[in-house]
């Protein structure tokens, strides 16, 4: 069986597909579009994003669709979401907060530092010849910036968007006192898309990188899955 991650190096969709495949054993091989190559993603599904896991010819599309496919193909591995109802309706809400909200956290954090912009149009350009950066740099900022316009983050002061941000680091911290976990007693989708986003700003933040990691069950937490 061929398993193959047509994945963006920067999103942290892409990353949470990839650490799902890794919890459940599946081995798989992972093409980068990086730089000028994001023009052909619109080739590899009708919706024209990012990730797309293609399983010997069959192409699913969206991070979410994708961890639902892998726990009904491969019911023996790890399961990324519990058989339990209750437990899966947490999970789920955990998994959307973090890729419809918390996500939104990462890009504007992203966006507004430079020292942070610059690193990750480096992880975004890996691969990629130099002369490409002079485009895609001030591309994708005017992209995140207009994104982050419209979802309204970006008509906040950083004030508030960074006080906010603590509140969501703080409820994590609680949640995660319980067991480690974010629900139940092991892992689940809900730690991996939350943790991957938040490993993106530590990744390409160097200011609100070490906010993180302050607070001590979360930074465990991260330790656990990395």
């Amino acid at each position: 069986m061929t398993v193959v991650l047509h994945q963006w190096e920067i999103s942290p969709f892409c990353q949470k597909v990839a650490k799902a495949l890794s919890y459940k054993g599946i081995a798989f091989e992972a093409v980068n579009y990086n730089g000028a190559l994001a023009a052909k993603v619109q080739g590899l599904s009708k919706v024209g994003k990012v990730p797309v896991l293609d399983i010997n010819g069959l192409r699913i599309q969206d991070s979410t669709r994708i961890a639902r496919y892998l726990d009904e193909a491969y019911p023996d591995a790890p399961r990324l979401y519990p058989d339990n109802a209750l437990l899966k309706a947490q999970v789920e809400l955990w998994e959307d907060w973090s890729d419809e909200l918390l996500y939104f956290y990462e890009v504007y954090f992203r966006v507004n530092d430079p020292v942070a912009l610059n690193a990750a149009v480096d992880v975004a350009m890996l691969g990629r010849p130099t002369y490409e950066r002079m485009v895609m740099k001030p591309m994708l900022k005017t992209a995140l910036k207009a994104m982050l316009y419209f979802q309204g983050l970006g008509r906040v002061s950083s004030e508030d968007v960074e006080a906010e941000f603590h509140r969501h680091l703080a409820r994590i911290e609680v949640t995660l006192a319980a067991t480690g976990w974010l629900v139940g007693e092991s892992r689940t989708i809900a730690d991996i898309a939350v943790a991957t986003q938040l490993s993106e700003v530590i990744r390409t933040s160097q200011r609100m990188g070490p906010t993180i990691l302050q607070h001590p069950r979360l930074a465990q937490w991260l330790k656990a899955q990395a």
